[in-house]
């Protein structure tokens, strides 16, 4: 990957999730606050935007993993697969604690649409399958982990 490329995707992983965590504080605390416009003058909602820097953060986390040459300091370069298992371990358990607080702030919410954007899945939908996912994707990435080992007898 070219360095432009990585370091564009470095930073899209991190400022992404920034925005996110941003946007997830905001709901967690103002859960009425969700429909605003992000800043004056700017038409995008502010759940929007926070699903489009998710959406950033995710795409860039990914990237960064499996671009070559990549800095130890980010991660390692690992095969797609990998990468895939990484991502789909680490970003359904942020949603699950995201989730996870919103239930002990406005539990009201937790059988209402996750977002604007469609009617299903709910929060509590979500946060389960999140939790699962999560679970299973990081169950994959041990077990990977493992087999590639060497000089280990394990299965």
């Amino acid at each position: 990957m070219k360095p432009v490329l990585r370091a564009s995707a470095e930073v899209g992983a991190l400022y992404g999730l920034l925005g996110w965590v941003y946007v997830a504080a905001v709901a967690a605390v103002r859960p009425d606050a969700l429909a605003a416009p992000i800043a004056a003058g700017v038409p995008l909602r502010r759940d929007t935007f926070g699903a489009c820097c998710f959406a950033v953060s995710v795409v860039g986390f990914f990237a960064t993993q499996v671009s070559r040459g990549a800095p130890r300091r980010w991660t390692r370069p690992t095969r797609p697969v990998d990468a895939v298992l990484r991502t789909v371990w680490a970003y359904p358990l942020l949603v699950w604690a995201y989730l996870c607080v919103n239930s002990v702030t406005h539990p009201w919410t937790i059988d209402r649409p996750l977002t604007h954007f469609a009617g299903v899945p709910s929060e509590g939908t979500t946060a389960v399958g999140c939790f699962l996912g999560s679970a299973v994707a990081l169950l994959a990435v041990r077990v990977r982990d493992h087999r590639g080992t060497p000089g280990r007898r394990d299965g």
